[in-house]
């Protein structure tokens, strides 16, 4: 699966991992640089786009009149993959002209400009600032529209609901003590802080964030969620809400354990806990089912996520649970230590491949071996002979 990568890059680490600079940077027919104000501020966003990053705020370009936008700054960096770009409006956000909604389509065409392909389509604000270059500089969604969404804090964990959502206590109670228990079982300190925000689907949780549209896997059914960087979870499913716990381990473990492979890093958020709404154990039974399905099927394939004629739901169930699997294995076998010492191994699959089985303990590096071992497993840990 192609879209796997992409879209865990951007939803796990909450951060692309360059941003790259548009080629282009086009106004569209809508905004009228004549208008002092807008004019400003599209030469402020032409300004950011040729460098899209952390280094804004040392060049006046990105507010750092509130302390979101000190600490957190752009939520949007998926947006940066080097895509041409054009701004398609700047409106006032309101009564006055101090504070400016900036929206940026960023999509390619193809040699006859009859098929485009949009990426995305960011929202970012523009707020007049004494001493700024442009007399403006670029500010974050986030804090402006969830400003009312109701919220509740109980251990490291701020809840907040949008329009709607109603507070779980339960789960609360559960999602708060499942962040000090993946903290403890990692020897890691718990997070200082982490922000949760659950909405009705992953498109309402995303545009808080500032991303009006974004490529999502159709098998989501429009639902999911995301772990970032910065200490923030985002939850679109109403059915899971506050005990989203994949996302939950990732945004404890993802600052704390350095992480090199996806294998990992998804296994590990499944192994703890679970994905797509199933719990670790129904994770194991659905990679049972599709081994059973294709008997053919190897641990290369799913590795690279290169399954023949495999929907990318099924490609995604396959990567999550077989690493779960290895996690689980490796953390029977060698506890935490060899946990961190998975989690180190290179990215690349076949580098994986080979050094797998001496983490698994196996007495040969033969691809075999390795598949073998994935199907007894597998079979083992879901009960499916």
């Amino acid at each position: 699966m192609r879209t796997l990568g992409l879209l865990a890059a951007i939803v796990v680490a909450g951060q692309v991992g360059a941003q790259v600079p548009s080629p282009t940077v086009s106004v569209s027919f809508g905004v009228d640089t004549t208008i002092t104000d807008v004019g400003n501020i599209v030469r402020l966003v032409r300004a950011y786009l040729a460098q899209p990053d952390t280094s804004a705020r040392s060049r006046g370009l990105w507010s750092t009149a509130t302390d979101f936008d000190r600490r957190v700054g752009d939520l949007t960096t998926e947006a940066y993959q080097g895509f041409p770009a054009t701004i398609v409006s700047i409106a006032s956000d309101g009564p006055g002209d101090s504070v400016y909604v900036v929206r940026v389509l960023y999509a390619s065409a193809d040699s006859t400009r009859q098929i485009i392909s949009p990426l995305a389509l960011q929202r970012l604000f523009a707020v007049r600032e004494p001493g700024a270059a442009f007399n403006f500089r670029l500010s974050g969604a986030l804090p402006r529209l969830t400003h009312t969404w109701e919220q509740r804090a109980t251990g490291h964990v701020t809840f907040w609901y949008a329009p709607g959502q109603k507070p779980n206590p339960a789960r609360i109670s559960h999602a708060s003590a499942f962040v000090d228990s993946v903290a403890t079982l990692f020897q890691v300190p718990p997070p200082k802080h982490l922000d949760m925000y659950l909405g009705r689907s992953r498109e309402e949780v995303e545009r808080a964030r500032g991303i009006d549209f974004f490529p999502t896997a159709s098998a989501d059914r429009g639902l999911g969620g995301g772990a970032m960087s910065t200490g923030m979870v985002f939850v679109g499913n109403p059915a899971l809400g506050e005990t989203y716990l994949h996302e939950l381990a990732h945004a404890v473990l993802s600052p704390t354990v350095p992480i090199r492979n996806g294998l990992f890093n998804e296994g590990a958020a499944t192994w703890l806990g679970g994905s797509r709404g199933r719990t670790p154990q129904e994770a194991y039974v659905r990679l049972r089912q599709i081994q059973i399905a294709r008997p053919a099927l190897t641990f290369a394939q799913v590795l690279s996520q290169d399954i023949p004629d495999a929907a990318a739901e099924e490609m995604t169930d396959a990567y999550y649970s077989t690493g779960a699997l290895v996690v689980d294995a490796v953390y029977r076998r060698a506890g935490l230590t060899g946990l961190r010492a998975l989690a180190q191994l290179n990215n690349d699959p076949s580098a994986l491949l080979g050094a797998l089985p001496a983490q698994l303990g196996l007495s040969s590096s033969d691809q075999s071996a390795l598949d073998g071992w994935w199907r007894a497993q597998a079979a083992r840990m879901s009960g499916l002979r």
